[in-house]
């Protein structure tokens, strides 16, 4: 145990410093992504924006202690074996003298996954040091790993905006924050933030960047950009909930501060954004049914409730199905989130299909004590025949999940109506397709 304590140890210090020379040797602009949720769809938003003007260097999904310097190394870990950590540590060491790729933009995401390190904010602000940043938003995530250091909801809530809020705490004084002032802490901890700020609302017409005029169907979101005295159209050729207004704004913000107009901006936003896989992609399936494949994850409260209001918003008349897997790792609190998503279900969907222990157990009781139509498995194998023989002409159905055992990606393969559309799903290749045999 303590050689592997060392072992670990070791490997992350190696990491970090291999990283930082990397960074060192390239000096590209460092712009940190935090946030409880939505960190990989608005670092794609924020590298659209700047492709017109920029080289663009996005981690995609690689948020963590691991991820993040592996990433500015280049260097894929494969399926983590002891193997492909031999490699690693030599490829990285080697990468010194032989990886000179150029970028200008380094977009960051950078997730807490607890309040100690190496999971924490303080461990990844000592790999990188944004000149720019943003947080999406702050909720409880992965609560069950900040019991050890909060024992009521306040805390646990108070402890994780205390790691997200280092991130723009972090900035020089030169440097820039996007402020999302939607969000109620950190509008009130941004009074803290010595660099300069910039904030985004859709709620708040005193914002320096407001949205309004938002329109979503399934073939279209569009909203104005309105910003000193001037409003500026955006308007995309799919569906997407409310709170990607204020992804959008965050890029755009960060797109002017780097010279980017915000015509311009918008401009490349509508000719090259994209989602990475299992968020809010949209797909033809069986029976002629639509697919808003979210499967990547569900980790968070906020992004289950916006797309349960996207879901009710761009059915129409159409039978609106939610197949809605656990939200993992929120400890104390997990019983209050999954019933306040329960409430929102009661308002949205036609029918649900719940998957895993915690739907069961939380969830399902509430929706039948209401009267709405469900039924809920602890698997997907468990859920499978019922979700083919139950999918009725014409639904819209949403798939959304926690990805721990659950992996409703599954769920989504087999309703499409294109098979070759499940190489555009989330977790692709051996490593994941070892991980869902074994949670068959």
């Amino acid at each position: 145990m303590v050689l592997r304590k060392f072992v670990v140890s070791f490997v992350l210090w190696y990491l970090r410093m291999i990283a930082k020379v990397q960074l060192i040797k390239i000096r590209p602009i460092v712009v940190g992504i935090g946030g409880a949720s939505g960190k990989s769809s608005l670092s794609s938003i924020v590298a659209a924006t700047l492709t017109s003007k920029y080289k663009v260097k996005q981690g995609q999904g690689k948020n963590s202690e691991t991820g993040i310097p592996l990433d500015i190394l280049d260097i894929n870990p494969g399926n983590y074996t002891i193997l492909d950590w031999i490699r690693i540590i030599l490829t990285s060491f080697l990468g010194i003298f032989i990886n000179w790729k150029q970028y200008d933009v380094y977009i960051c995401e950078m997730g807490i996954d607890g309040p100690d390190e190496p999971k924490n904010m303080s461990y990844l602000l000592k790999i990188v040091k944004p000149q720019i940043a943003t947080l999406t938003n702050i909720s409880f995530e992965h609560s069950v790993y900040f019991e050890n250091k909060a024992k009521t909801e306040d805390e646990i809530l108070k402890k994780t905006m205390e790691q997200e809020m280092l991130l723009l705490k972090s900035l020089p004084g030169d440097g820039f924050a996007v402020v999302n002032i939607d969000d109620e802490l950190i509008e009130k901890e941004s009074a803290t933030v010595m660099a300069r700020k910039s904030t985004i609302s859709i709620e708040k017409e005193n914002a320096d960047f407001y949205a309004d005029n938002l329109e979503v169907t399934l073939n279209k979101f569009s909203f104005n950009v309105n910003h000193l005295g001037e409003s500026f159209k955006l308007k995309l050729d799919r569906p997407l909930s409310d709170h990607y207004a204020r992804s959008f704004m965050s890029a755009i913000s960060i797109a002017l501060y780097l010279g980017v107009s915000i015509n311009d901006a918008i401009v490349s936003l509508e000719r090259n954004f994209k989602l990475p896989p299992g968020r809010l992609s949209v797909f033809y399936g069986i029976k002629n049914t639509t697919i808003i494949d979210s499967s990547y994850n569900n980790a968070t409260l906020p992004p289950i409730l916006d797309i349960l209001d996207l879901l009710k918003k761009v059915s129409g008349k159409r039978r609106k199905v939610a197949i809605l897997g656990d939200m993992r790792e929120l400890g104390m609190i997990s019983e209050k989130i999954h019933k306040t998503v329960a409430d929102k279900i009661l308002k949205t969907c036609d029918l649900v299909i719940l998957v895993g222990p915690m739907m069961q157990q939380y969830v399902a009781p509430v929706l039948k004590k209401n009267g709405l139509e469900n039924l809920s498995f602890k698997t997907f194998s468990q859920g499978r025949d019922f979700i083919l023989d139950n999918i009725q002409e014409g639904d819209v159905v949403l798939i959304k999940s926690s990805q721990n055992t659950l992996f409703l990606e599954r769920v989504t393969e087999m309703l499409l109506k294109n098979s070759a559309d499940k190489a555009k799903l989330c977790r692709r290749g051996q490593f994941w397709d070892k991980k869902r045999e074994e949670t068959l």
